[in-house]
């Protein structure tokens, strides 16, 4: 059974890494997507003496299956550009440093953002990915981290199809998929069929509710996306990796709790099994 734990994308802007986690520690939660956002939490800004706090604190706390996920807006990994690609790889490797000194293995990889006016080739696309993804591989693997490529609507790979074959043209179980519900039903793709399209592959499911007419990472029962048939899905394919509720909201804590309990309602684990998972 897939076990069900939170990005911490809600509290980027308020509230730093380590009172989070313990925040939502005392909600019940023992696993994490921690964003890497300042002030919530930096890369180079974040020393090694508040690393090894961070580390003791979700050991304190008992963490298990937690991600890590650095956000779309300040890198290309797709870039047209060679030197933001280069950059952009540089700061993925930053990202791996911190994941390794947390102890968590696995980073959501955005793969690169297309524009949404003209986006360049699938061909482009893909030799541009495979070569940041191919520079990343040898540092991720050294410092025992692994990558998860997301499906994000104006990215190289919105789709389920597009990314397995991505994902699946390496053959390496260092790199994975990341599957969000959210933006697969925002551009009209089944999530449920989506999550048995990638069954082979799947690592890390993120679950928030929007609609198709506008992107939203809202809480669960606010928008059209159809968690049952998620929920089915997941089951049906034995899936046992962390489902990261992704839900951004002014009060996080209250649309977390919420969201869970609707979750629960259609076959995800409850919260009273939440502390035991």
């Amino acid at each position: 059974m897939t076990t069900l734990g939170i990005n911490t994308y809600a509290y980027a802007w308020t509230t730093p890494a380590i009172d989070c986690v313990r925040r939502l520690a005392d909600l019940g939660y023992c696993s994490f997507e921690l964003l890497v956002h300042p002030p919530h939490l930096a890369l180079e800004d974040f020393d090694q003496a508040s690393r090894r706090r961070l580390a003791a604190t979700l050991n304190e706390i008992g963490a298990v299956n937690c991600t890590m996920n650095l956000p779309s807006l300040d890198h290309n990994l797709a870039s047209v550009w060679p030197q933001v690609r280069a950059a952009s790889v540089a700061m993925f490797k930053q990202t791996i440093d911190l994941a390794s000194d947390l102890n968590i293995p696995w980073l959501v990889t955005v793969p690169g953002r297309m524009s949404p006016l003209t986006p360049a080739s699938m061909a482009n696309r893909t030799s541009w990915m495979r070569e940041s993804i191919e520079n990343l591989l040898p540092y991720a693997r050294a410092h025992g981290v692994r990558l998860a490529i997301e499906n994000v609507p104006m990215a190289s790979f919105p789709d389920a199809a597009s990314l397995g074959a991505f994902v699946r043209s390496f053959g390496s179980p260092d790199v994975a998929v990341c599957y969000d519900a959210a933006n697969a039903h925002f551009i009209g793709e089944s999530p449920a069929e989506g999550i048995r399209q990638l069954a082979d592959q799947l690592r890390i499911v993120h679950v928030s509710d929007t609609t198709r007419t506008v992107w939203r990472h809202d809480p669960v029962g606010t928008g059209t996306v159809p968690f049952a048939d998620i929920a089915k899905a997941i089951a049906e394919i034995g899936f046992t990796g962390p489902t990261m509720m992704e839900i951004i909201a002014d009060d996080p804590e209250a649309a977390i709790v919420s969201s869970h309990d609707i979750l629960a309602s259609v076959g995800f684990p409850s919260r009273s099994g939440v502390a035991a998972s």
